[in-house]
């Protein structure tokens, strides 16, 4: 089963025999091939009912089974040991799904506002444990969130980033964005080009 780079990193994320639930698993790609290869409980959920219904086509012509259901965020779900994927949304749009008291193993990829998404989740009381860039025509993050005490990250760079490719991405972004005069100030410049400088001569 051939998944896109982005997905297969996901993927990857999730321990063999793990608990999974998808949210917003659009046609249950990452479902698929988690129960597939390795031997994961998933239910895969989404707030569109024309996704949930090519899922269950997908799942059907897998011969697999797996539980879909068609909900908004987590919402009527009973959460357990569950490890949640959110991916291919906004940063806002996560937050709203994670606006409950939960302690579940996070893998999250949003499309906006990483920083702010960032900081919202360590102020729940979670810690980054890992974290992948993937460039597939975009640069995609990846980042799996623990609950619990660990090692505090900047909200912007993580130990974890290591593609120099995608650092200097970051750099040309935000000096696009303190040129352009969007809300960034030139001291925030500097730091954040500055941490980007130093990482890329590691």
């Amino acid at each position: 089963m051939k998944l896109t780079k982005r997905l297969q990193a996901i993927c990857d994320l999730i321990d063999e025999g793990s608990r999974v639930i998808d949210v917003g698993a659009d046609h249950a790609l990452v479902d698929i091939y988690l129960t597939k290869y390795k031997n994961c409980k998933c239910i895969a959920t989404d707030i569109s009912e024309n996704c949930i219904q090519k899922a269950k086509e997908n799942i059907k012509k897998n011969n697999l089974n797996i539980q879909t259901i068609v909900t908004d965020g987590l919402n009527n779900i009973n959460l357990k040991d569950e490890k949640i994927i959110i991916a291919g949304m906004g940063a806002h749009t996560i937050l709203k799904i994670l606006n409950k008291n939960i302690t579940n193993d996070l893998i999250i990829s949003a499309h906006t506002d990483i920083p702010l998404l960032r900081k919202e989740i360590q102020k729940k009381g979670y810690y980054i444990e890992n974290e992948k860039v993937i460039h597939e025509k975009h640069y995609y993050v990846i980042t799996y969130y623990k609950y619990g005490k660990g090692k505090k990250q900047n909200n912007l760079i993580t130990t974890f980033i290591q593609d120099k490719s995608y650092i200097n991405h970051l750099m040309n972004k935000y000096k696009i964005k303190y040129q352009n005069k969007k809300g960034l100030s030139k001291l925030k410049y500097l730091y954040i080009v500055n941490k980007l400088k130093r990482k890329t001569k590691q």
